[in-house]
């Protein structure tokens, strides 16, 4: 039964003495260790942990061993890191993302160099690509911005916000960005809907509909339909299932504190996106896209 090493080098020295980390009550343990590559190199922290694996011959059978050692790797560095900037007020140490973590380094405690457990593990950024645009055009449209005398739609900012956070290893805050501009965009256009489809009728019951106490989720389903005839319930790809998914995670943030994966945010930024490409896809009175009231952003409280 190989036991395998992953390790990874942090890009912080993190002020703290050589030795194991218990990462969680069940031990979890984490190796630490300070480093110095070259002569002048800034010193970094290095970072490891030890897992049994059973006997496997097939490449890629080794290959995903490997994958899951190097995210419970991450899992584990990750959770030190926020402990290690709380406690040392330290801001700019944040989580890493698997691109930033990576190269992920892997040997075989006790045994000969194995090409098939030893080649580096490395994951690429997935920061979105900016839209190309000859530079003409881009000058045009930020001439044609700057002389409206408003500033860009509030929720064009937090997307771009979100997906930072992202790249940044803020999880949390890519999280709640994308709900920011999710908030943003769906409750500027529900709105317009509900107020047109329902004018002229009693003032009390159309506000019931927009409120924020009527639950978001309501407001995406049956209500859209009636409005709209789009409900997000009905989307195909499993939408809804990842709208509830990502809309708890919010909740547990706020509410709860808790953390949230690089997973968690890659999905609430997509989850973002698809309700952006649906409500821009309908049509209706004053219709808007991720350019929105920036009053629109705290809109919705329980869903």
């Amino acid at each position: 039964m190989p036991q395998l090493q992953v390790s990874i080098q942090l890009p912080y020295l993190l002020r703290l003495k050589d030795g194991d980390y218990p990462t969680s009550p069940a031990g979890e343990p984490l190796a630490l260790s300070q480093m110095r590559l070259s002569e002048g190199a800034a010193a970094r922290t290095n970072v490891r942990a030890l897992f049994d694996h059973p006997d496997v011959s097939s490449t890629s059978a080794r290959q995903r061993l490997r994958m899951h050692d190097a995210e419970q790797l991450l899992r584990r560095t990750n959770r030190l890191l926020r402990w290690y900037r709380a406690v040392s007020r330290s801001a700019e140490v944040i989580e890493l993302t698997r691109a930033q973590a990576s190269p992920f380094r892997f040997e075989v405690a006790g045994a000969a160099a194995d090409d098939d457990w030893g080649d580096l593990l490395t994951y690429k950024a997935e920061l979105q690509t900016p839209i190309s645009t000859v530079v003409e055009e881009l000058t045009e449209a930020v001439h044609d911005g700057l002389s409206t005398g408003d500033e860009p739609g509030v929720a064009d900012l937090f997307l771009l916000d979100a997906e930072q956070a992202l790249y940044d290893g803020r999880f949390r805050e890519a999280v709640l960005l994308s709900w920011s501009t999710i908030d943003a965009v769906f409750n500027a256009k529900y709105d317009r809907l509900v107020n047109a489809a329902l004018a002229g009728e009693w003032a009390p019951a159309r506000e019931f509909f927009t409120g924020v106490d009527f639950g978001l989720r309501n407001k995406m389903s049956a209500v859209m339909h009636l409005v709209a005839k789009r409900s997000l319930f009905r989307e195909p790809d499993d939408l809804w299932e990842a709208i509830s998914a990502s809309y708890n995670k919010r909740n547990s943030i706020i509410h709860r504190g808790e953390n949230a994966s690089e997973d968690e945010a890659q999905a609430a930024l997509q989850v973002a996106r698809r309700i952006i490409e649906v409500m821009d896809s309908l049509r209706g009175p004053n219709k808007t896209g991720t350019g929105s009231e920036p009053n629109g952003a705290n809109r919705s409280k329980t869903a």
